[in-house]
């Protein structure tokens, strides 16, 4: 008999542990930077725009040089995207960053449906997200998407912390109570988006970016529609488990959290405990269930 969780869970697609220590082993080869000693620019370049976006084409001649030179860029106009024609990381890289002027602009590699359809998608999502203003295509035919950091920050995430704005931090420089807070804002900002049938996808550390305001959600590549709302309540249990591994999140303390989920999804958690007891039951009973299942 096949068992459903398992595909369920699947779907999700919430790393673990074992997969987590694979990325964070790739992570170590993409995170290198490329010398610009090429003084290369485009022979040709295109600029029109389309709506409020801004769109400019390059071509350029046949090279050896493996850095990410732009084919075409799609912006948001008021952007300072216009004049980054190659970065200094190399084409393929899942993830780079770029400073200019004030804002740090970062760049992660994804498929060209996925990168137009969040920049797309950017002035309808909530709060929390990060702010996605643009997409690229290198020469060598990958995409990227581009989100933009707007002000000095901190970081889980090694490859984004080489910028004077971008801080590293990891989590044992964190005090209980500012773990507390942070897994406080991570449930709030789930709890929102599962409200809306959404889900994350996949969810790191290396995924948030912390501000003086709160924090922002910053890889939103696995975002997409919930088939079932079970699905977010199996997201939301995943992210619980990580935070609680990592010793963000303590036993005592979780059963708040999962209230508070509960009460933004009630009719998804309602769900998600009819499929797992064959039965409805009340706000108290799906919670138990739900604290019972994450530890």
């Amino acid at each position: 008999m096949t068992d459903n969780r398992k595909i369920e869970y699947a779907e999700i697609g919430i790393p673990s542990t074992t997969v987590r220590q694979i990325e964070l082993d790739s992570s170590k080869l993409d995170d290198q930077e490329l010398p610009q000693f090429s003084k290369e620019v485009p022979f040709s370049s295109k600029k029109w725009e389309r709506g409020d976006s801004v769109v400019v084409e390059h071509r350029w001649k046949s090279s050896l040089c493996s850095n990410m030179r732009t084919s075409e860029i799609t912006f948001r106009k008021g952007e300072q995207l216009e004049a980054i024609h190659m970065l200094s990381a190399r084409d393929g890289v899942d993830t780079a960053s770029h400073l200019q002027g004030n804002w740090v602009y970062i760049f992660r590699k994804t498929t060209g449906e996925i990168a137009k359809s969040l920049y797309n998608a950017c002035s309808r999502l909530q709060a929390g997200l990060e702010n996605v203003v643009g997409w690229l295509k290198t020469v060598l035919g990958n995409f990227y998407v581009i989100s933009k950091v707007e002000r000095v920050v901190w970081t889980f995430d090694k490859r984004l912390a080489k910028h004077d704005s971008m801080n590293y931090v990891e989590t044992e420089d964190l005090v209980e109570g500012q773990k507390k807070k942070l897994c406080e804002m991570v449930v709030k900002t789930i709890s929102s988006l599962h409200s809306k049938s959404m889900v994350l996808g996949r969810f790191t550390l290396n995924s948030l970016i912390l501000t003086n305001d709160g924090m922002q959600l910053t890889d939103l590549r696995g975002l997409r529609a919930a088939r079932k709302r079970a699905f977010c309540v199996d997201e939301f249990k995943a992210v619980m488990q990580y935070l609680f591994a990592l010793g963000m999140i303590k036993q005592e303390d979780a059963y708040y959290s999962i209230a508070l989920y509960h009460a933004e999804n009630e009719q998804g958690c309602s769900e998600w405990y009819k499929e797992r007891i064959g039965k409805t039951g009340d706000a108290l009973k799906v919670t138990n269930r739900m604290q019972a299942e994450i530890f």
